[in-house]
């Protein structure tokens, strides 16, 4: 049992997560084949199955199950032995890997990671476009610009403000909106279970028939801009767009708080720290916008300034 080899744990982690060796190849990063041959050189070496294949997955075995937990636990440790290491990197090069929700890619990331690798050359940029939470303690991603209420207890970070949330359709849907309020518009909003509607629709268009519905903020914000209909965003992705108009109503929902986070233990690596900062400074700017207020020009500007000679 001595000659287990711990990628091999990682692999049986990522299997019994994922329920597929495709699905697990594909979040490890290697190819599907590569995890089959190794997964079955491991029940190879302790002689008994771990999985059982099937055309619809891969079923964890009891004996799977019941060392399931002491891979976990470590994996918990080989994660925390990484980040003690690199907690102590001082240099300003090597990986950096942010995670950022899709809406916040353009108008808010972009422009740091231009400043950023200019001044930081060394420092080699992954960023991770996910509606999933990564995992910050599994070194999944170093940094992340995350919308939440309620970050985790093992994160350490600056909370921006709270985003907000207008009603936007392209200019000629407005307009056609003033010149014929019996009209009804139609609505976009995200898929859910393809039938259940949001407030903003149910409070302010209740009558409305025609719902479009999406699974990505991006194909949400391209339908809008076609005219497609309108749609409930972020006023930070779309108030700077000159395609798109606010659609006057009395409420909207509030979003959550956008935060900057990154794990306890990785407060002090330099490179972290570094772009954390970079991050931070710029969305404070930003956070007329982020908040749905008018941005002032003379903090954009500021901002630019400021992180160029950073």
């Amino acid at each position: 049992m001595h000659t287990i080899d711990w990628n091999d744990i990682r692999q049986f982690l990522a299997i019994a997560s994922a329920g597929s060796a495709t699905q697990a190849a594909t979040a490890l990063g290697i190819n599907h084949t590569t995890v089959y041959r190794r997964m079955a050189g491991l029940e190879r070496k302790i002689g008994k199955k771990l999985f059982e294949r099937s055309s619809t997955g891969w079923l964890i075995t009891p004996l799977g199950e019941r060392i399931l937990a002491y891979a976990e636990s470590m994996a918990e440790d080989a994660n925390a032995i990484e980040r003690k290491i690199l907690s102590d990197a001082q240099e300003l090069s090597g990986t950096l890997r942010v995670t950022v929700g899709e809406s916040c890619t353009d108008s808010i990331l972009m422009p740091v990671i231009r400043q950023f690798s200019a001044r930081y050359p060394e420092v080699q940029l992954e960023v991770i476009t996910s509606t999933d939470e990564l995992d910050l303690a599994a070194r999944e991603a170093d940094i992340a610009l995350r919308a939440t209420d309620n970050p985790p207890e093992n994160l350490v970070g600056k909370r921006i403000g709270s985003i907000a949330y207008a009603v936007y359709g392209n200019q000629e849907l407005v307009q056609t909106m003033s010149s014929n309020p019996d009209w009804e518009v139609p609505c976009i909003t995200w898929l859910g279970d393809s039938h259940t509607r949001p407030a903003w629709i149910t409070d302010h268009f209740p009558q409305v028939q025609k719902v479009y519905r999406a699974t990505s903020t991006q194909t949400m914000l391209a339908m809008v801009r076609e005219g497609i209909g309108i749609a409930k965003m972020s006023c930070m992705l779309c108030d700077p767009d000159p395609m798109l108009e606010r659609i006057p109503m009395a409420s909207c929902e509030p979003g959550p708080a956008l935060w900057v986070l990154s794990h306890v233990d990785l407060r002090t690596t330099a490179r972290v720290r570094k772009f954390r900062d970079f991050l931070v400074e710029a969305l404070e700017y930003k956070v007329d916008l982020i908040e749905g207020r008018k941005p002032k020009l003379k903090n954009i500007l500021k901002s630019e300034k400021s992180l160029a000679s950073a």
